[in-house]
């Protein structure tokens, strides 16, 4: 790359003006009169001598390298993510059934991918959505919708040992499984297309690592969450019938956990400072009540089943009281690189 220094110039009252290197305008085979196309970033502007058009890019997966169907579920994946439109799975000897089905079930978990040519020896996946179409903003604030509604499954399985919501929390698990793959594809293709990213809503490339950060962190709050609803049916449903303030102690906390973890997600959303800060001040607190109550509670129970449940339970709470750390502190430093009346630039 060369970097050619140009001095701005005035045309009439408002209006800048920077001139071409010739030699790029030569090679390019620009003449006066043609159109260029800018495309702008936070900090710069690139010029192309022809419209940009993101290209379609596809990749093919030999299933004969390919030792285990639970490989080649990674491999569909994988490509997903990477932003690939097109997987063709090919195979000189033939997809074998196990092969066959495991791409099939895979690609279910995929949002915008479909199998669109299927033979004993090839099947090509192909991906259908614009890519446009999908904010990552929005994205998360679905996130957001679902985990509360997960957490909120969990705490009334606790609370009433409900066993339909076990399975409550697993479905809308797989919905938020799915999401966050879309939000990792789209903020890869931003990475790779300037362009799309503005489509998207991203605005640069530390950007980008703030969003990964977030949606990972709300993915792992969903596992968390689905574990909770498992163990919550095993407080209720194994051994002796707790007391019932112990369960009332352990709805409360994980009410707490809830509800912060949903204003850590908003707080980053909407960059409230006073929002980021009241999560960071709670959360000390209210990790340092998890532990009180598995001192206080593990000595209360003689089950061994209960007790290990209750262990688990409050491991899962911590764990999600961590990806509220992990939002939060990306919230604020996305704060410190957005600007305010608060932090603003010094002047040079």
């Amino acid at each position: 790359m060369t970097v050619f220094p140009r001095r701005l110039q005035r045309l009439g009252t408002t209006t800048l003006v920077v001139s071409l290197p010739r030699q790029w305008v030569t090679e390019v085979g620009l003449k006066a009169g043609d159109i260029v196309y800018l495309e702008t970033d936070s900090d710069r502007v690139t010029i192309h001598a022809k419209e940009v058009v993101r290209e379609s890019r596809g990749v093919i997966l030999n299933a004969d390298e390919i030792e285990r169907p639970e490989v080649l579920k990674r491999l569909i994946v994988a490509c997903f993510l990477q932003g690939y439109d097109e997987v063709k799975i090919v195979s000189e000897v033939g997809l074998t059934e196990t092969m066959t089905q495991e791409a099939l079930a895979t690609v279910e978990q995929l949002p915008g991918y479909e199998v669109v040519e299927q033979t004993p020896r090839q099947m090509t996946l192909q991906a259908i959505v614009d890519a446009t179409k999908f904010k990552v903003e929005t994205m998360l604030r679905r996130l957001n919708v679902l985990i509360t509604s997960m957490m909120t499954a969990a705490i009334d399985a606790l609370a009433r040992g409900a066993v339909e919501k076990v399975g409550e929390v697993a479905t809308t698990g797989k919905k938020v499984e799915e999401l966050y793959f879309l939000v990792v594809r789209q903020l890869i293709l931003a990475l790779r297309n300037p362009s799309l990213a503005q489509s998207v809503g991203i605005d640069s490339p530390i950007a980008a690592l703030g969003y990964r950060l977030v949606a990972k962190a709300i993915e792992e709050a969903s596992q968390h969450s689905i574990a909770l609803a498992k163990e919550s049916l095993n407080i209720r449903h194994k051994g002796p019938i707790p007391k019932r303030g112990l369960v009332n102690r352990m709805v409360a906390l994980m009410e707490e956990v809830q509800l912060l973890f949903g204003n850590s997600v908003n707080a980053f959303l909407s960059l409230d400072l006073k929002a980021i800060n009241s999560v960071l001040d709670r959360l000390p607190g209210l990790k340092e009540n998890i532990a009180i109550a598995e001192k206080e509670l593990i000595e209360e129970i003689d089950d061994p089943d209960l007790s290990v449940s209750l262990r688990a339970s409050l491991m899962h709470f911590s764990a999600i009281l961590d990806a509220c750390e992990m939002v939060t502190e990306v919230a604020l430093n996305k704060f410190v690189r957005m600007g305010s009346k608060i932090i603003y630039k010094a002047a040079t």
